[in-house]
């Protein structure tokens, strides 16, 4: 019988690694950071997460943001965080801006973090990863660096996995998710936005997507919540409108289809160019009821193709209702707000205004979202 092992280091049963395999040494990193709350389901939990300082390149996202258009004549990807993420995650800006720290993606999550939001889809992405809070940055950077200090504040984690890789759990794809936060979430866990954080993505250094955090709390009253919105007074032209129209009822959401269907022939004639990322929704009188409308705004009518039809919408005073935030509120709520809770909201302040039945609510869709609604009011 052999003598037993005297150098428990030369032991085979306490045998580890020099040095620890990167994923393990990933999640440590992201469990000095979070503290997980409870769980909500296998593709969600609740977390708390520590105040962490990001750096990264910094992108500003307004209501002309255009995207990188794929082709002519089609619709363009309207520019937003996850595009602007997969961007310069995939051109080896982040790769460079952490070679010039000293920093190991391979050790590190990469970020973006949305922030500064204005409403109307105006906001700024922070593409980068965490920095520690005394690193000091040397004096040359890469152009459009910038720090950023997250909160420290309870999260809806949410994991994706677009790509069905096995032994991985999470939602197909970020708007299935996003789906799933406006809707499901609220149910399963009793939490709303919670405009005080940050929402955040965690990116792969291939540019995946793996994990969507969106800040939550618990509601105080009924109306918390309505903070995710602005309302401002705006004055409108006359919108001409390319679109698709169908009776109201329980197929009037056919416009949209129809529409879809029909804008690359709108898109060919180059009248919505200027306006070709926003489709508009609306109703408009019809016989004893109304029709659904969905289309694009347009610089003329001339030239249209046959199979849209040509409306214009009036002009005059609204209030335009919109999300501050990206993805992180229920796209319902804008018109809950129009047509519910204008008179706490707007008119409690401004008495000499009144709803105007006279014309219709208008919603303007952005990335797939209902982004705003535009009230329409007038002096009493």
């Amino acid at each position: 019988m052999g003598k037993p092992y005297k150098n428990p280091e030369k032991s085979p049963e306490s045998y580890s690694p020099k040095k620890k395999p990167i994923l393990l040494r990933m999640m440590e990193s992201v469990n000095k950071l979070e503290t997980k709350v409870k769980t909500v389901n296998e593709r969600c939990a609740i977390v708390e997460r520590a105040e962490m300082r990001m750096v990264g390149i910094s992108i500003p996202i307004t209501f002309e943001s255009q995207g990188y258009p794929l082709a002519q004549n089609t619709d363009s990807n309207a520019l937003n965080d996850a595009l602007a993420a997969e961007k310069y995650i995939g051109d080896g800006t982040i790769a460079f801006l952490a070679q010039t720290l000293d920093v190991q993606l391979g050790e590190t999550e990469i970020i973006s973090a949305r922030y500064d939001g204005q409403g109307d889809g105006t906001y700024r992405v922070l593409i980068g990863f965490a920095l520690d809070a005394d690193t000091k940055l040397p004096e040359f950077l890469p152009e459009h660096t910038q720090t950023l200090t997250l909160p420290a504040c309870r999260y809806a984690k949410m994991e994706i996995n677009a790509k069905n890789q096995a032994g991985r759990v999470g939602f197909s794809e970020r708007m299935q998710a996003d789906d799933y936060f406006i809707g499901g979430f609220r149910e399963d866990s009793g939490y709303i936005f919670n405009t005080a954080g940050i929402p955040m993505n965690i990116w792969s250094e291939s540019g995946e997507i793996l994990r969507k955090y969106e800040p939550v709390h618990k509601p105080k009253s009924k109306t918390d919540g309505m903070d995710t919105f602005t309302i401002t007074p705006v004055l409108l032209p006359p919108w001409q409108m390319a679109c698709c129209t169908h009776p109201h009822g329980d197929t009037e959401y056919q416009c949209i289809l129809d529409y879809f269907e029909a804008a690359p022939k709108v898109y060919q004639t180059g009248l919505a160019r200027y306006d070709q990322v926003d489709f508009y929704g609306f109703p408009v009188d019809f016989e004893n009821s109304c029709k659904s409308c969905f289309g694009s705004r347009v610089s003329s009518f001339a030239g249209l193709p046959d199979c849209v039809e040509k409306i214009t919408l009036p002009g005059g005073k609204y209030l335009h209702i919109t999300q501050k935030e990206f993805n992180g509120d229920n796209p319902s709520m804008p018109y809950d707000i129009a047509f519910n809770h204008l008179d706490e909201l707007y008119f409690a302040d401004h008495p000499e205004y009144e709803f105007d039945s006279s014309r219709k609510v208008i919603a303007r869709f952005r990335q797939s979202n209902c982004a705003s609604v535009f009230a329409p009011v007038r002096k009493k």
